[in-house]
């Protein structure tokens, strides 16, 4: 009598501890393989970035779809019950941009862009499946999954069925954070890592690529000065200027996105010069500088339509750049500025300068 209680606790304490081990041993990440970790690296290949574009602006596509198999060919697979909970981190290798950004395309981006090590050039990652909570079996992230963040798998995840990890799924957005130097530039660096639940260290993610700067060099104009024609005092009388005389501006060894992904405007600035001044309320129009003998009017510059003034002063965009020779079309014209018109020789100058964005 006495030695059947004994045998009875035996029996419940071993019981007790093989419930233990199957709890534990339901809710895990483990390898398949006997890796102990995997990499995946992102070749950007060569994108554009318009050559004064302001910081924040997008360096080529704005979130890349990536899909990529790791570089060993290994696999982690997760399970777990109801009940229990996995982790997954996805935690910054590389220093992270300590600056502040505007909104890239509505989204705040401060604290989620990775220095590549080229002074400039960042990059945001977003991570999908299964790191993005969509799918039942996700692991879902706390915030959104833009690394570096934490993700909580709550949901039951069988063993028949488990959370199989051999592709990395995301988007890249690589985004100008300052001045970029004159050049190509080549970067090949370790941004994240990542940690699950019982293995510790995942996957390391690298990213690679170059980064041109759209832009062009020479310049040079059609006809300078450009001859605005020989008119009668009396042509004036009807609307108050003369018909516009077409003019351009050639751009040569520029160096675009032949892909049009991203695509650099050539922006004019005129500037009045040697005694001409803007006019005011004549959008376009300037007086007459030195050397002039005319009175009454003034020039005024037109986009190639030859009818849309271009505002003095400000940086006006006038055509996307192509690889090679871009070509800006403009026209200009004389602009009667006061009741009468006095004959003689008409001047004007404007210094122009042509930026990309």
């Amino acid at each position: 009598m006495k030695s059947s209680p004994r045998l009875l606790a035996g029996l419940l304490a071993l019981l007790a501890v093989c419930q233990v081990e199957m709890a534990s041993a339901a809710s895990f990440c483990r390898w398949v393989t006997s890796a102990s970790s995997m990499t995946f690296r992102l070749d950007a290949g060569t994108v554009y970035v318009p050559r004064d574009a302001a910081a924040g602006h997008v360096i080529g596509e704005f979130d890349r779809s990536f899909s990529l198999p790791s570089a060993e060919g290994q696999i982690i697979h997760c399970e777990n019950d109801l009940g229990s909970v996995l982790t997954f981190n996805a935690v910054a290798n590389a220093a992270l941009f300590p600056g502040t950004l505007p909104p890239v395309n509505g989204e705040d981006v401060n604290g989620k862009v990775f220095q590549t090590g080229i002074d400039g050039i960042g990059a945001r990652i977003k991570l999908q499946h299964p790191f993005d909570g969509v799918a039942a079996d996700a692991f879902v992230p706390i915030g959104e999954p833009t690394v570096p963040f934490n993700a909580l798998l709550h949901a039951a995840v069988p063993n028949t069925a488990p959370l199989r990890i051999s592709n990395l799924r995301g988007k890249l957005t690589l985004i100008k954070t300052g001045p970029i130097a004159p050049g190509p530039h080549t970067f090949d660096t370790a941004l994240f890592g990542s940690r699950f639940s019982m293995i510790g260290n995942g996957f390391d993610f690298q990213l690679g690529g170059t980064v041109l700067q759209a832009q062009c060099g020479l310049s040079t104009v059609s006809a300078n000065p450009v001859p605005l024609g020989d008119w009668r005092t009396s042509d004036f009388a009807a609307d108050g200027a003369t018909p516009a005389v077409p003019f351009n501006i050639t751009l040569g060894n520029c160096d675009a996105d032949p892909g049009d992904i991203n695509i650099a405007w050539a922006n004019i600035r005129l500037e009045p010069t040697n005694g001409s001044v803007p006019i005011p309320g004549v959008e376009g129009g300037f007086t007459l500088g030195s050397g002039s003998t005319a009175g009454g009017v003034g020039i005024q510059i037109l986009k190639a339509d030859r009818l849309t003034p271009v505002a003095l002063q400000n940086e006006v965009p006038l055509a996307a750049i192509a690889p090679g020779t871009t070509v800006l079309d403009l026209s200009a014209r004389l602009y009667q500025t006061g009741p009468k018109v006095d004959a003689g020789l008409v001047k004007g100058s404007l210094n122009f300068t042509v930026s990309f964005h």
